[in-house]
């Protein structure tokens, strides 16, 4: 009986030292998680977000008048690394069609419906990205626009995947902040 208490007492003894090591595992397995984590938002919030190589001012209001002139130079400017360059033309009967073409894909801005209800604001700048980031996918371009704000304020952030992703995250608690890719 002796003998057994013995065992009992060193098998305790054995557990209770074995915890606080795997505490202490689990304790590092979160830091470094948690390292990992802090890490890639610090470096993900030292890109600028809002810097002149990602953010252009589009403006809904010229977008959706035709006047391509206002963001069209800036966008180009940003595409240029990738050897691309995107021509936007008016149709003949742009004013009654609302339509365009960039790079030879014909786009149809907004409807005579969305025009008289006032959604043109909304769904022409969607339509127009929509088409620019096909553009990029098919030339294998890993970035895309997205869309922030609206109206007078509306700008494309351009941007791959996981800048997206990371400027979702750094902004989650400012809606306003977060971007939106161009779906109807």
């Amino acid at each position: 009986m002796k003998h057994t208490r013995r065992i009992l007492l060193a098998l305790m003894i054995v557990s209770c030292s074995q915890k606080p090591n795997q505490n202490q595992q689990s304790d590092t397995a979160n830091e470094t998680e948690a390292e990992t984590e802090t890490n890639s938002v610090s470096t993900d919030s030292k890109f600028d977000f809002y810097s002149d190589s990602v953010l252009t001012h589009i403006d809904a209001e010229e977008l959706c008048e035709f006047s391509f002139d206002f963001f069209l130079p800036q966008l180009n400017q940003k595409l240029i690394e990738n050897d691309l360059k995107i021509d936007v033309q008016t149709t003949d009967d742009y004013e009654s069609s609302f339509e365009i073409t960039i790079n030879g894909h014909n786009v149809k801005l907004y409807s005579n419906e969305e025009l008289t209800n006032g959604n043109f604001w909304d769904i022409g700048p969607r339509n127009f990205f929509r088409v620019v980031n096909k553009i990029l996918k098919e030339k294998n371009i890993e970035k895309k626009f997205y869309l922030l704000y609206g109206g007078n304020d509306l700008h494309a952030v351009f941007l791959t995947e996981k800048q997206f992703e990371s400027m979702s995250k750094i902004n989650k608690d400012d809606k306003n902040e977060v971007p939106y890719l161009p779906l109807k």
